[in-house]
């Protein structure tokens, strides 16, 4: 029952080896084709999971799938009015997978010139950007995405009947240890216009904001470490 999340997993390490950046663009269609047709059943989650609304909870859940140095997986789950507030996504690729109701995600693009470079800056506290075009994500949708030039300023909000989950992709992680740049923060905002300019300021991270810790089903860990084991193995014996 965990196929097709292996066949995911196994696409996201060939779409973000460095060694096959030549076909990234298509690697990267190919993973998100798959992402599309992940569901909660594959990652072996009950739907319990999604119905417990009680007032014990966080308003929103995490579940640690996989990581390592190329990208992260994880399941957030948003219950009630709560939502994921406005953050970055720094230097990364991401897909977002609504697997259980509704979810609406507002995203913001950094203004760049098409030949300008992209930088990080750790201090930055004011950042000029466009809005884009909101996108409601459901299980009968394709994902969200994002890139390190385009929509990777987010928020995530639950629009639907009390709970809504998504699993995501990033690339490369936050605490990945990137050439120039290192390992890079997740910081929050608040936006701002004057005119048609909007500006997003960085905040600290809002009190009402805080997730409790769901457990990886032990299938879907297991499945996770055999697919990892065989790519290092394979990337092993291919340097040898």
């Amino acid at each position: 029952m965990t196929t097709h999340f292996s066949n995911v997993l196994r696409q996201a390490f060939k779409t973000f080896d460095r060694a096959n950046h030549a076909s990234f663009n298509a690697n990267l269609q190919h993973l998100r084709q798959l992402t599309d047709e992940l569901t909660y059943r594959d990652l072996h989650l009950r739907e319990e999971l999604f119905r417990n609304v009680g007032s014990h909870r966080a308003p929103c859940s995490y579940m640690h799938i996989f990581e390592d140095d190329r990208f992260s997986m994880s399941l957030f789950i948003v219950r009630g009015a709560s939502t994921i507030p406005l953050h970055d996504h720094p230097m990364m690729f991401g897909l977002l997978r609504c697997i259980w109701g509704q979810l609406m995600v507002d995203s913001f693009s950094h203004q760049l010139g098409p030949d300008e470079p992209l930088t990080y800056d750790p201090h930055q506290t004011v950042v000029k950007v466009n809005v884009e075009e909101p996108k409601l994500v459901t299980p009968a949708s394709p994902c969200a995405t994002l890139t390190p030039r385009k929509r990777n300023y987010h928020q995530i909000a639950q629009i639907g009947s009390g709970v809504a989950a998504f699993f995501d992709i990033l690339s490369p992680p936050y605490d990945a240890d990137m050439p120039t740049y290192g390992p890079r923060q997740c910081r929050f905002y608040r936006a701002t216009a004057e005119g048609s300019q909007v500006q997003l300021h960085c905040i600290p991270s809002p009190d009402t904001y805080y997730c409790d810790v769901v457990d990886t089903p032990e299938s879907v860990m297991q499945a996770a470490f055999q697919c990892a084991d065989e790519v290092y193995a394979d990337n092993a014996s291919g340097t040898q």
